[in-house]
């Protein structure tokens, strides 16, 4: 069996996406899922619990913390590969599969995912050129990506103990292992929504900023296992014409959303959780 853990707060218009797509084609206790309620002020905990028959579990908590309730999912989890999944995220069980096949033939990889793919087509043009350029990055394109989906092999959940209280907890777990001993794999993918404006990818990056200098400041061992830079991404863009026109769109919006970081952690607001919310009204109008 498969644990996966999935953190919700106020997450009731896509949480019925989210268990579904996982469970469309699951076989019965194939998975064991456990959704965390976490300060939900909304329907959340009412609709995860339909799912209760095939094998979903809701666990609900009045701590409005994303890290408590990693934590609380983690103490009900029974089994390995365990994997952590935004609300958000549109992943199948084929995938789920996947990537806990990845981790059991290969013992040396400790965090795996499904690639990611951003559903930008219909987005207006701001948006889609910032993310041309996104996922044309390295950070995009080699490993893990620290946003969404990710599974640890047991070795791999014993680096560390409970999730510290940060923002940046996505980037926390992946960077406790070496890029050699993280892996993407290379056949099945993972949706990720993105929000409908400019200003839902800033207050997006502002949050994903703040988290990595708070991350850095408190967890500064964990850079040597980082793989990317903001060099590294301009050397790409540089040697992309492809990229020059979308460039400003993507260079402007981080270069404000590290300002408005900078101005988060000084005014002592990192637990102001900056969320956009277009792209969830969005996730599942297909279906």
């Amino acid at each position: 069996m498969v644990s996966i853990i999935v953190p919700a707060y106020n997450e009731g218009q896509t949480i019925e996406h989210c268990l579904r797509s996982m469970l469309a084609d699951a076989a019965p206790n194939e998975f064991e899922i456990i959704v965390v309620c976490n300060g939900c002020k909304d329907d959340t905990a009412l609709r995860a619990a339909k799912f209760a028959d095939r094998g979903v579990t809701v666990i609900s908590t009045d701590v409005a913390s994303k890290t408590h309730a990693l934590n609380l999912g983690d103490e009900a989890a029974q089994s390995f590969p365990r994997f952590y999944v935004d609300a958000d995220i549109e992943l199948t069980a084929s995938a789920i599969r996947d990537v806990a096949a990845l981790l059991h033939e290969h013992p040396e990889v400790l965090l795996a995912a499904p690639r990611a793919i951003v559903d930008y087509e219909d987005r207006n043009r701001w948006v889609r050129a910032y993310y041309r350029v996104w996922t044309r990055l390295p950070y995009f394109t080699q490993g893990v990506i620290g946003s969404g989906v990710f599974a640890f092999s047991r070795e791999g959940r014993s680096r560390f103990g409970k999730f510290p209280d940060i923002i940046a907890d996505d980037e926390f777990a992946r960077l406790q292992v070496s890029p050699d001993e993280r892996r993407s794999s290379g056949s099945s993918t993972f949706k990720i929504t993105p929000p409908t404006s400019l200003r839902g990818i800033i207050k997006i990056n502002t949050r994903v900023r703040a988290g990595n200098y708070e991350l850095r400041h408190k967890f500064p061992h964990l850079t040597t296992n980082a793989n990317t830079s903001a060099g590294r991404s301009l050397r790409v863009i540089a040697s992309s014409p492809t990229l020059w026109i979308a460039a400003p769109i993507y260079l402007g919006v981080m270069f404000y959303a590290k300002l408005l970081a900078h101005r988060k952690l000084r005014k002592r607001q990192e637990k102001v959780w900056e969320r956009d919310d277009s792209a969830r009204a969005t996730i599942g109008k297909e279906s």
